[in-house]
C-alpha cells in the first residue's frame, strides 16, 4: 500500500526562499504548497489541510504571529504544526514558551539540512508514534519491563504510601524529556520549587525542560471540588493540546466522593485520550479504592505497574511488579527490586541480593 505524502505550506512572499526550500523538500518525499501573504495562506491552510505550515514572521498585510494564532484558534486548523521562519533581528519580537502559537522556529539562513531535520520530528506519522516506546531513562528497569511502556498507552502505577511511586514516574518522566518528548503533569503531591529540588536530589535536573516548555506542572487540589474533580481534571487534561504525555501524581486525592462508576468513567476517558496518540500514566494508592473498583482498572489499563515496601532480612526494599505491559517489545519481568539513593536516583538490586 502506499504511503500518503506529508503535506507542507510555505507561507512566505520571498519567492527566492519558496524555491529553495521546495526543492530539499519534495526531495525527501514531501508535498509542497505556497502562499505570499496571510489571508491567502490562511484560506489555503483550511481547504488544503496540510500536515505542517512554515510561515514567515514578516508578511505583506500581517505578522505570522498573528496568521499562527488565527490557525490556532481555528477548530478546523488547530490540530496543524505550526513552524515560524524568522532571522536574528527578529528574535527578541518572537512569542516563545507557552503563550506561542507554534511548534518550533526556523531561523534565516538555514540549510536544507537544518530545514530537514527541523520538520522531521513535527511529522512522525501514527505508525512511527505507535512503535515507540516510552524509556524510564534506566535501561535496566527499560529491559525488565520489556523494553518500556508502549507509546499511547494507559498506565497503572499503584503501591501503598512510601512504595516509591512517585519516585518512579518521575524517573519515567526524565526519560520521557530525555527523549524529546512534551509532557504535563497534574501534581498534589509537588509543587513546582519542591518537584525541581526533589528531582535534582536525584541527579535528574528538569528545570532546562520547565522554561522551554518541554514540562509543564500544575499543582492540584482536586479534593476541595468533591465528585466535581474527575470532570475537572479530565478537563484540564484534554487542554493540554501538543502534550504527548501527560503524568496525574495521584489521582487518589480526585477521587473519594466519586462513585465507582465516575472512577471508571475517568479511566475510559482516559483511554480515548491514548487512542488520539496521547500516553497517560496514573498513580494511584492503593488503600484508596476497593479491591473490585482496582480490579476493573488494572483490567482497563495497557500496563500496570504496582510498588510494594517489603522487609528483606534486616532492611525495607522496594519493589516493582510489572503486572502487564501490554504491546511490550520484549518478555517482561515479573518482579524488579531497588533502592532509592540521594544524588543516584533509583538503582536496582538484584533479586538475590535483595533477599541475601
Amino acid at each position: 500500500m502506499t504511503t500518503k505524502k506529508k503535506k507542507i505550506l510555505l507561507i512566505e512572499p520571498d519567492l527566492q526562499l519558496v524555491e529553495l526550500a521546495r526543492y530539499p523538500l519534495e526531495e525527501d518525499g514531501y508535498t509542497v504548497i505556497s502562499s505570499t501573504d496571510g489571508p491567502a495562506g490562511i484560506r489555503t491552510t483550511r481547504r488544503e489541510q496540510p500536515d505542517l505550515v512554515l510561515v514567515d514572521y514578516k508578511l505583506p498585510s500581517q505578522k505570522g504571529n498573528d496568521v499562527a494564532k488565527t490557525l490556532r484558534k481555528d477548530p478546523a486548523t488547530e490540530h496543524i504544526r505550526i513552524v515560524m521562519i524568522a532571522d536574528e533581528s527578529q528574535l527578541e519580537n518572537l512569542e516563545i514558551g507557552p503563550g506561542s502559537a507554534v511548534d518550533d522556529f526556523l531561523i534565516k539562513p538555514f540549510s536544507p539540512a537544518e530545514l530537514i531535520t527541523k520538520i522531521k520530528p513535527l511529522l512522525k506519522s501514527d505508525d512511527d508514534l505507535a512503535s515507540r516506546m516510552i524509556s524510564t531513562g534506566n535501561a535496566y528497569l527499560d529491559s525488565k519491563m520489556g523494553g518500556g511502556v508502549p507509546f499511547g498507552s494507559l498506565t497503572l502505577i499503584e503501591g501503598d504510601s512510601g512504595a516509591g511511586k512517585s519516585v518512579l514516574s518521575q524517573q519515567m518522566m526524565y526519560g520521557c524529556l530525555v527523549d524529546g518528548f512534551k509532557l504535563s503533569l497534574f501534581s498534589s503531591e509537588n509543587g513546582v520549587k519542591s518537584l525541581v529540588k526533589q528531582m535534582r536530589s536525584l541527579n535528574m535536573d528538569i528545570l532546562d525542560y520547565l522554561l522551554l516548555d518541554k514540562l509543564r506542572i500544575f499543582p492540584t487540589e482536586t479534593a476541595r471540588l468533591g465528585r466535581e474533580a474527575p470532570a475537572t481534571l479530565l478537563k484540564a487534561m484534554k487542554n493540554e493540546k501538543g502534550r504527548e504525555m501527560i503524568f496525574i501524581d495521584s489521582l487518589t486525592s480526585s477521587i473519594p466522593q466519586s462513585s465507582d462508576k465516575e472512577v471508571l468513567g475517568f479511566f475510559e476517558d482516559s483511554k480515548r485520550l491514548c487512542s488520539e496518540g496521547t500516553t497517560v500514566l496514573a498513580i494511584i494508592h492503593t488503600h484508596g479504592l476497593t479491591r473490585e473498583l482496582l480490579t476493573r482498572i488494572r483490567s482497563l489499563c495497557d500496563a500496570h505497574l504496582q510498588l510494594r515496601t517489603e522487609e528483606v532480612g534486616n532492611k525495607l526494599v522496594k519493589t516493582l511488579e510489572v503486572t502487564k505491559v501490554r504491546g511490550a517489545e520484549q518478555t517482561t519481568s515479573n518482579i524488579i527490586s531497588f533502592e532509592v539513593e540521594p544524588g543516584w536516583g533509583i538503582r536496582v538490586i538484584p533479586i538475590n541480593k535483595a533477599k541475601g
